[in-house]
């Protein structure tokens, strides 16, 4: 089966190793057809103080021109250019200025991170601040975590895909609630938006061990008619492509027969899940 991978990173993020060309070097050596580098869109001041969360905005230029010269040695593989963009409360104006500068291929949108009362943001998917489960509780996180996603898929910025759709159990937090109608609403907003989602393969290496999202999860979606790509999120080249087959598994047992893989140009094809 043909093999694609639509969400990668590079050492530009501050939490990850390897040049474009090492990614794309990587993807050529496991026979993908089309691999999307998606860096993470730099964030204001106040909440990237560290600078290992997501690209500098010095970098922004630096990063879109490796991967420009990575395609340009590469004829014979796709290789699209984008953002990972890490929306949080009151992020649209700052996201839509940084796109009127530096438009993207391909637009992923993700949630990390929790705004707090006093201005600051918890990031519940970081090992350093798993005590933040503790101190609001599970399902209270797991209720604003659902608010944010569909606040972004509704918002004016013009995500492609919505990455790692239940993130928030990557420390091991499942749901301890029934989450049926939160995931419905999920696949209704992301249906609606003609928005695609993406099954990321990352979560098997991760406390979870579980893919992204969730079979229940991924089964509303495809109820619901949303197009379903597949990734890594590879933060290392060695990780491209990773555990593709396990994606395509997990699809088929969701209902869905395809594969949908966006394209450098912003529209999208398909690949039958013939395996």
């Amino acid at each position: 089966m043909e093999k694609t991978d639509t969400h990668t990173h590079t050492f530009y993020s501050h939490h990850g190793e390897g040049t474009a060309a090492e990614v794309v070097a990587a993807a050529r050596e496991q026979g993908l057809t089309t691999v999307a580098i998606t860096e993470h869109l730099p964030l204001p001041a106040g909440v990237n103080d560290d600078g290992t969360f997501a690209m500098q905005p010095e970098d922004v230029e630096p990063y879109l021109a490796s991967v420009q010269d990575a395609r340009a040695a590469h004829s014979d593989i796709e290789v699209i250019c984008g953002f990972e963009v890490d929306w949080r409360e009151g992020a649209e104006d700052y996201i839509l200025d940084w796109l009127k500068r530096y438009p993207s291929e391909l637009l992923l949108g993700s949630v990390h991170m929790l705004s707090e009362a006093d201005g600051s943001h918890w990031e519940f998917d970081h090992p350093a601040y798993i005590d933040g489960w503790a101190e609001r509780g599970e399902e209270q996180v797991w209720q604003r975590y659902f608010e944010l996603w569909r606040d972004a898929v509704q918002s004016a910025v013009p995500f492609q895909v919505m990455a790692h759709p239940d993130l928030p159990k990557k420390l091991g937090f499942r749901p301890t609630f029934d989450a049926r109608e939160l995931y419905a609403a999920m696949a209704e907003v992301a249906a609606a938006a003609d928005v695609m989602v993406e099954v990321n393969t990352s979560g098997l290496r991760r406390a979870i061990a579980e893919l992204y999202p969730a079979p229940e999860l991924l089964r509303a979606f495809c109820d619901a008619g949303v197009p379903c790509t597949v990734s890594s999120d590879a933060h290392t080249p060695g990780d491209v492509g990773r555990d593709l087959p396990a994606a395509w598994a997990a699809l088929r047992s969701a209902g869905y027969r395809q594969v949908t893989v966006p394209t450098r140009d912003g529209d999208r094809r398909a690949i039958l899940l013939d395996f």
